[in-house]
């Protein structure tokens, strides 16, 4: 029986129905109150979903069996799934829809705070709840022009409805698949398909930066192919998501043809940005605010910063500062290494970004997730494992009255997700030395 099971023509249908399976126990999930043990299922699914997936790396055959019909098949389903679900432990979909709601009734969602709406008159009955569900409302909104033109697309053609912007998510990812899959192997086209972290994250977490992964893997497939004015626009977008797509300017920018990749980039990144401007403004206070004040799943920030404690300086800006001049040397180092050859410094410098960064949330690892499925290295699929324990916080063991806050992970978990990763590092160093531990 078993051998008819996984037979090779017919594992990767079994595969992708246990793993529709998978995400129907994540829907279950989603339906009840989450509890410990709806937390536990959750871990369990998650990694065994991203054993699935990642199974490619290790199966010298399977690009020559790989069916794209089969990927997309099951990946679809995937989503469909998901849809349906219940962020679990989230509410920043509460302020996605109602940054789309205001950008269709004002233009702009920037520079007003949620909170100032908590007393007024003359909104959609829908809102109150939505209000009542967004994390920091003092806040004004710090998500980037092109994601509010996203929002705002979900606010006018559903209003108020997650499950209507998660279909707006899945209209704009999958036309974008078809055009990656046609310019990426079928094991690497599989792998980020299928890949829970985006699964996860998108349909059931309701989290846009599935955007991110794709402007970038956009950007990397022009350059490939040494298009560099449509490259530089893919990355400008990107830049419009989030502050990550910077990361990346000065490795294609000098891999490219530099003035048709800058004359791509930067109308592609000032858009957006001026089409907001002109309607009222683009805020930044609440980035500002975000940056001063915000601390989550960090790992080398943390240890340095607690450093700091001891000394008359700032524990947060001096951990800072020493973080990004650290990372920014390692840098250098890579953009020069990716210039002679090194098609992985790209990995190493995303990897190294959130190893310093003071804020590491689950669905940041979409950004860099295409560049360490195409040049591999150890320490970044094992960190795509590993952070799914940020899940466990004050706000997932609330009833376990641990005394933490709300935001804030116990010490023992972020050792755990940490040391998986630097033993990575370990394990690749010396198991491989220099040559990559998949090849």
């Amino acid at each position: 029986m078993l051998k008819f099971v996984f037979s090779e023509d017919r594992a990767p249908f079994f595969w992708g129905l246990f793993s529709l399976v998978l995400y129907g126990v994540l829907f279950y999930v989603s339906a009840q109150t989450p509890s410990k043990i709806g937390l536990i299922l959750f871990l369990g699914t998650y990694w065994i979903l991203m054993g699935i997936a990642f199974f490619p790396f290790f199966s010298k055959k399977n690009e020559r069996e790989a069916s794209v019909a089969n990927s997309w098949i099951w990946g679809i389903l995937f989503r469909i799934t998901c849809i349906f679900a219940v962020p679990l432990w989230e509410d920043d979909w509460a302020r996605f829809l109602w940054d789309g709601y205001q950008t269709l009734q004002t233009g702009t969602p920037y520079g007003k705070t949620p909170a100032s709406f908590f007393t007024a008159e003359g909104l959609p009955p829908w809102t109150t709840e939505i209000l009542s569900r967004i994390n920091h409302p003092d806040v004004p909104t710090i998500y980037g022009p092109v994601l509010e033109f996203v929002f705002l697309a979900g606010a006018f053609c559903f209003p108020g409805s997650l499950w209507g912007l998660k279909l707006i998510y899945l209209a704009i990812e999958l036309p974008f698949w078809v055009w990656l899959s046609k310019n990426i192997k079928k094991n690497e086209f599989t792998i980020l398909f299928w890949c829970p972290l985006l699964v996860i994250e998108t349909y059931v977490q309701a989290h846009p930066d599935f955007l991110g992964l794709l402007f970038v893997a956009g950007s990397a497939i022009r350059l490939s192919q040494k298009r560099s004015l449509s490259s530089g626009i893919f990355l400008g977008l990107a830049c419009g998501v989030k502050t990550f797509g910077w990361i990346l300017v000065p490795f294609f920018f000098l891999k490219s043809n530099r003035p048709r990749f800058i004359a791509g980039l930067i109308p592609a990144f000032l858009i957006p940005y001026l089409f907001f401007r002109v309607q009222g403004g683009v805020g930044g206070d609440g980035l500002r605010i975000f940056l001063e004040n915000w601390e989550f799943n960090s790992s080398l920030y943390s240890l340095i910063k607690w450093g700091f404690g001891f000394s008359d300086w700032h524990p947060g800006i001096a951990a800072g500062v020493v973080c990004l001049v650290s990372w920014g040397i390692l840098g250098i180092f890579h953009v020069f290494s990716f210039v002679k050859g090194d098609a992985s410094a790209v990995s190493k410098t995303f990897l190294w970004f959130f190893l310093f960064s003071p804020v590491v949330n689950v669905w940041y690892l979409l950004w860099p997730l295409f560049f360490w499925v195409r040049q591999p290295i150890l320490p970044g699929i094992v960190f795509c494992f590993a952070v799914c324990l940020a899940t466990i916080s004050g706000r997932t063991l609330a009833a376990e009255e641990l005394g933490l806050q709300l935001y804030e992970n116990p010490l023992v978990v972020r050792s755990i997700e940490y040391s998986l990763v630097f033993l990575a590092f370990f394990v690749q160093n010396t198991l491989q030395k220099e040559q990559n531990i998949f090849q």
